[in-house]
Parts: structure tokens; sequence; C-alpha cells
């Protein structure tokens, strides 16, 4: 009888090992704003686009239909404003006593989500940090970026595809890859480029996949006239819950990878989430 149960404990430790873990995935990309002088000289980086890409989608929202207002609603002008409380620092600072004590700090992944997808509507688990990035002089909030994903050894780790869009004049953009070995591995190689009238870009094609496995082609330089200026490769190992940094004297990323559940009901059902 004991054979029997250490036999089954066995199989059941060994089914939790090869299961895959469930990761969120948050990114922050800034950009220094004071213009430091420097003896320090950058290279014109060269684009080095690599194969098999995955590509991030953004979660389908049904777009709201907003009718403007007339202007003739006779409000009066101290109407027309509202009390905002700003937060102080204390405010944003959670304290580790509060971090993932409850089973409703854990991230899920809705069923009606997909893996490498975008979804606005979910809180940023960075918001605290992107908050204080934004208040100061020094840096610039250029983007953030959410997803779930399941997390692969090297070989078979998906290099996804990160791009911030255009931001007062500044793009970040780049490769983003996350895997296994012994512990967890990131790798990252991130462009800064800024619109420039004078400058002309060349069409530059990258292919990849979506969530659907469906072939995109995607013109990186959509936008001709925008000037490629720094380069920054990165390449770390770390832990789950860790905040980590991709440094470079003009622009950078916070990245905060988190283990993740699976919602296996929908809230609609007043079902609870396993």
């Amino acid at each position: 009888m004991k054979f029997k149960i250490s036999f089954l404990l066995t199989l059941f430790s060994i089914n939790l090992i090869s299961e895959e873990q469930l990761y969120l995935v948050d990114l922050i990309l800034i950009k220094y704003l004071p213009e430091f002088e420097t003896s320090e000289k950058f290279l014109s980086p060269e684009l080095d686009i690599p194969e098999n890409i995955t590509l991030l989608a953004e979660f389908p929202y049904p777009e709201l239909e907003i009718k403007p207002l007339p202007f003739d609603l006779e409000y009066k002008f101290q109407d027309l404003f509202m009390s905002i409380k700003i937060e102080e620092d204390s405010d944003l600072i959670t304290s580790e006593d509060e971090i993932f004590t409850n089973i409703e700090d854990i991230p899920y992944l809705g069923i009606k989500k997909s893996l490498f997808e975008i979804d606005s509507a979910r809180d940023f688990s960075l918001s605290a940090e992107a908050s204080k990035i934004a208040r100061s002089r020094d840096f610039r909030v250029i983007a953030t970026k959410s997803w779930f994903q399941y997390i692969k050894n090297k070989d078979e780790a998906e290099l996804v595809f990160i791009d911030s869009d255009f931001f007062k004049g500044t793009r970040i953009f780049g490769f983003f890859q996350l895997y296994r070995e012994r512990f967890l591995h990131f790798n990252s190689k991130l462009y800064l480029s800024e619109l420039d009238p004078l400058f002309s870009q060349d069409e530059k094609f990258i292919v990849g996949k979506n969530i659907f496995n469906e072939e995109k082609e995607i013109d990186i330089f959509k936008e001709k006239n925008q000037k490629v200026l720094f380069e920054v490769k990165h390449s770390k190992k770390f832990r789950s819950g860790e905040l980590h940094y991709v440094d470079h004297p003009k622009f950078g990323m916070l990245v905060k990878l988190t283990k993740a559940q699976k919602e296996l009901f929908s809230p609609d059902n007043d079902l609870t989430k396993n």
C-alpha cells in the first residue's frame, strides 16, 4: 500500500514538473530626457531582423459610438471642472506583505483571451512604477506592454516583436525573448528612433505570425521620416516577481515576469477561478 501511494505521488510530482507554467510579462519602455554632454560615441545601429517572429495582438473590444455634446448646455463656468486627487508616492507603494498574499492578486488569463494578446482594459501591474516615471523630469514613458505566455526552453522560445509606436516623436521597438534553462532568462534587442523631417527610410519588411498562427508582413519603417539612433542588447537571468532594467544612456526598459493562472470559468457564469 505504501508503495502504491509513493508511486502515485511520484507520478503526480512528475506531472507538475512537466506542466508548462503560465506567466504574465509586463514592460515599460522609457526614454531619458536630459541631453547630457558625453564623450561617448554611439555607432549607427544596423537592424538585425531575426526569423520566426511572434507578433503581439490587441484584444478586440467593441468600438463605442461617442456623440459630441452640443455647445448650448448652459453650464456655469465652474461646473466644467472636477476635483482630482493627486496621489503621493506613499499611496503608490505596496508593502511586501500585500504582494500576492491573496489569491485574487494572482494574474489570470481570461478564457476569452489568448496568449501574446494585449488586453488594454486589464490593470497594469507596473502602473505604480509607470506613474512615478511619468512624474519625473528625467524620464518619459514611451509605452507599456503586457501579455501572457508560457516559458519554453531556449530552442523553442518565441521571439516577440514589441513596438511602442511614436509618442512625442520617439519610438522604441525591437525583440524580446523569454526562455527557461536551469533558471529563467530573457534576451532583448531594442532600438530607439526619432522623427526627422530631413531623413527618409526605405521600406523594411519583417514577417511574423500572430496568435492565430497567421503569417503577417509588416513594414518596420511605415513612418518614413524616422532615424534609428541607438541600439541596446541585454541578456539576463532572473526570477519571477523581480523587476529588472535594461539600461542604455539614452533609453531603457523595465521588465517584470509574474506567475499566472488560466481562468477555467467565465465570471459571467458567477463561477470562481480555479
